[in-house]
């Protein structure tokens, strides 16, 4: 059985998860006056002055393999040393290495139950295993411990950022800045957070003034020459609402396996779109970005390459994506001008008579239901936060995963009255992490996939839980091709946002792409068969979502896969 997923990934630096309650603050343990002011000082608190180790400038310079043998190395010299025992783990677990990482964090924390730079060393590997319940417990008993270490400030505000807790979590960066100003880590995160970007007028008079420069050679000159093209397309693209339009429904057209069969199952699910004054099919995939169009759809309405991305995703090779300037795009009854969509490089493994995909981010500042077994899409306005409006301007077609605005880490997640049942999730940019349980092991992280043909999960996890057989005729495809080294799980119970279900057959194979790029491990893909039976609102912007299953409703199927 052939199995297409498709996820557009993030090209840029992502911080991690949390839950989404602030660090504990309880009376620190070390009074030493603090010997730098600073307005997210802690009273109490000194500030760390220690001169970083060989090992430190190795781990925090990510040079993993050679942090490990220093560390090893300073705990041969003093087997009683904490600190080199949370920098091993650190190491090890920078090293991919995660079942080792935590069985020396567990070994070490039960060895020394109270130490704060263990517990902390704990969190981080539990979080990058996406256990965060587990990671909550660790690095909040960092912090009742000892809260004048600025490591758990740091991880908590990498975790912070993903639940949508931005001002929260800008907060705890700040804090772990004052307390540790050495850390290169630390500094490195808070740097990107308080760098003020150029406007694009700077931006694109030293790339120009970069291209008059006689020594580039013609990689360097072609590769700043794309850039001048991105920077001269994002300026036209703005995509704005022609008119304003609180509400919408936009027909779902089911895609069948055998399009003579129409009583079967629905395996995709499009809508279409008028791009250009033609009409277009695009299927509906949450694990995409944006509006992508196939190679022939894009020849066909004549776009021209405006500059040219590198796309990440599920697949072995590389591909490319470029942008390109439309001047118009219809979605029911609302109307978007000069807008910018991207173009795959590549051909798409895309049904018959589709022309490309569209993410639901595309329309992250409505309420966005996904409603198959009624196949409709809704667009609602989402409830304004205080003191905002709530106005819909503008459509997010291409989205380049800018870093947040200082605006926007001013802000927490909200959480309006009329949405208190809704489930927070985690989100690395368009990408929905959804705490998934599956059977009796500690409750994972999946990625809502309605790209991917079948649900999917990681080998790690499945083997906590079932049989993984080698042996499977399924393959696999992405963005970048096709994916290596497939195996099957058997009977996985899936658990998410208040939703059971059995999948008899689950693809098992290694998403370490999806997680680097997400910073947490992704282990598994709730795909399409398992979605097309629900009703699915999402909230892009205060990373919500809310799961709706009528068993009157719809097509079940009697095997969930």
């Amino acid at each position: 059985m052939r199995t297409r997923v498709v996820c557009l990934l993030a090209f840029a630096f992502l911080p991690s998860i949390f839950p989404s309650h602030a660090i504990s603050q309880s009376a620190p343990a070390s009074t030493t006056p603090a010997t730098a002011p600073s307005a997210y000082a802690i009273p109490g608190c000194a500030v760390d002055r220690t001169q970083p180790s060989d090992a430190d400038r190795a781990l925090w310079n990510r040079h993993y393999a050679d942090a490990e043998r220093l560390y090893s190395d300073a705990l041969a010299a003093n087997a009683n040393s904490t600190a080199a025992m949370a920098g091993l783990v650190h190491a090890v677990l920078g090293e991919g290495k995660q079942a080792d990482a935590l069985a020396l964090a567990q070994k070490n924390t039960a060895a020394h139950p109270n130490d704060p730079l263990l517990l902390d060393a704990l969190g981080e590997v539990r979080f990058r295993r996406g256990e965060v319940h587990d990671a909550a417990v660790a690095i909040n008993q960092s912090s009742r411990l000892n809260p004048c270490i600025g490591r758990t400030h740091y991880e908590a505000a990498r975790f912070l950022n993903l639940s949508g807790m931005y001002a929260t979590a800008q907060r705890e960066l700040e804090m772990a800045h004052a307390l540790a100003p050495g850390d290169l880590e630390i500094s490195r995160l808070w740097v990107s957070t308080h760098a003020v970007p150029p406007t694009p007028e700077q931006r694109l008079e030293t790339l120009k003034q970069r291209l008059s420069n006689p020594s580039l050679n013609e990689e360097q000159k072609a590769a700043t020459e794309a850039a001048i093209k991105a920077l001269e397309s994002h300026q036209k693209g703005t995509c704005e609402l022609v008119t304003p339009v609180e509400h919408a429904t936009v027909p779902i057209l089911p895609i069948y396996r055998d399009p003579n069969d129409q009583k079967g199952s629905m395996y995709e699910a499009a809508v279409a779109l008028e791009i250009n004054g033609r009409k277009r099919r695009f299927e509906v995939d949450t694990g995409a970005s944006g509006l992508v169009l196939n190679h022939a759809a894009a020849k066909a309405a004549g776009l021209i390459p405006e500059a040219t991305l590198r796309a990440g995703g599920i697949g072995s090779d590389r591909n490319t994506v470029y942008v390109s300037h439309v001047d118009d795009i219809k979605v029911g009854p609302m109307e978007f001008r000069n807008c910018m969509v991207r173009v795959a490089g590549g051909s798409l493994d895309l049904a018959p008579d589709v022309d490309g995909l569209i993410g639901p981010d595309v329309f992250s500042s409505y309420a966005v239901t996904l409603d198959y077994p009624s196949f409709e899409m809704r667009l609602d306005p989402l409830p304004p936060r205080p003191g905002e409006n709530g106005i819909v301007k503008s459509l997010a077609t291409s989205t380049e995963q800018e870093t947040l605005s200082p605006a926007d880490r001013a802000r927490d997640r909200y959480i309006a009255p009329a949405m208190k049942d809704w489930t927070p999730v985690f989100r690395a940019q368009h990408m929905l992490i959804v705490p998934t349980g599956i059977g009796d092991a500690p409750t994972k992280l999946f990625l809502m996939d309605s790209g991917s043909q079948r649900s999917m999960i990681s080998p790690e996890a499945a083997k906590e839980v079932t049989v993984v057989s080698k042996f499977t005729n399924s393959s696999v495809s992405g963005i970048n091709g096709k994916v290596q080294n497939i195996m099957v799980a058997e009977k996985v119970q899936l658990k998410f946002a208040g939703i059971g279900q059995q999948v008899n057959h689950m693809d098992a194979f290694d998403l370490g792409g999806i997680s680097r790029a997400a910073g947490v491990d992704i282990s598994g893909l709730i795909g399409f068969p398992a979605l097309r039976q629900l009703v699915i609102s999402i909230d892009y912007r205060d990373n919500l979502v809310h799961v709706v299953y009528n068993p009157k409703k719809g097509y079940h199927a009697p095997d969930v896969y």
